[in-house]
């Protein structure tokens, strides 16, 4: 009797195991629109499935999974760039974006891009096979100059645009160039899987974007994640970046 119930067991634990595993690789369909909870789903590796709309032209795109050039070139094409911002300037209100391209290393979950589309507009449809989900409400690069505090965030979510927070994304009749523009609260804000810029300490600036070139002669500020942990000098937790001396992940992140 004991061998049969050892066995029984031994059989319903190998039957959990399967399921769990079915559940893992069954495929995950994700809303690019209002955007979806994937904190249940998060370390999970699933064969991802998203539908998203692309203009002609440059756009946005940060998801919580990655993808392979091969996958990112099977949903928008072989001759689709890949960019994210690396570094700053600033003079006077002016602050310069330097994006550069990183299409050879796929796309990284929660990371904010820049996307060239050269296709017609219309919804593609995103596969991601055996990739990992990782969830993060507010995925965000961080980057500092001159006392200008400047975030490239993801929208994990659909976010509407307010009169309270300046929020910079690219319209539609500005993405020939990518130019981040003032959203107004009369838009539809930003949909799930986009990006947006938001900037402290300038009030008003104007924001140009640069492709395949980094400034030269200047202490360009490069990102710094505005989710990992900061710590001042005597290793004491900041709730985020300060004035002065910052370290985050072992470094020092001087902000004047």
């Amino acid at each position: 009797m004991k061998g049969i119930l050892k066995k029984m067991a031994v059989v319903a634990g190998c039957f959990a195991f399967s399921a769990a595993m079915m559940a893992q690789t069954k495929a995950l369909y994700l809303s690019s629109i209002e955007g979806t909870n994937v904190l249940q789903y998060d370390g999970q590796t699933r064969n991802v499935s998203m539908s998203r709309s692309v203009y002609n032209g440059w756009n946005t795109l940060c998801v919580p999974f990655s993808m392979t050039t091969e996958e990112l070139n099977a949903a928008f094409g072989a001759g689709c760039k890949l960019e994210t911002l690396s570094a700053i300037t600033k003079e006077g209100d002016v602050i310069d974006l330097y994006f550069t391209d990183v299409k050879a290393e796929g796309v990284k979950a929660n990371t904010p891009y820049l996307l060239h589309y050269t296709g017609e507009t219309k919804t593609v449809k995103m596969l991601a096979n055996e990739t990992t989900i990782e969830a993060n409400d507010a995925p965000s690069l961080l980057f500092v100059a001159d006392n200008a505090f400047l975030q490239f965030n993801g929208a994990a979510k659909h976010i509407e645009a307010n009169e309270q927070d300046a929020m910079y994304g690219i319209y539609v009749k500005d993405n020939a160039e990518a130019a981040f523009t003032l959203v107004t609260p009369e838009t539809t804000g930003f949909y799930a899987t986009r990006c947006f810029i938001t900037v402290d300490g300038v009030k008003n600036p104007t924001l140009k974007a640069h492709h395949g070139e980094m400034p030269t002669g200047i202490n360009a500020i490069k990102a710094v994640n505005a989710s990992d942990d900061v710590y001042n000098l005597s290793g004491i937790r900041q709730n985020s970046i300060q004035k002065g001396v910052n370290v985050v992940k072992g470094q020092k992140v001087m902000v004047k």
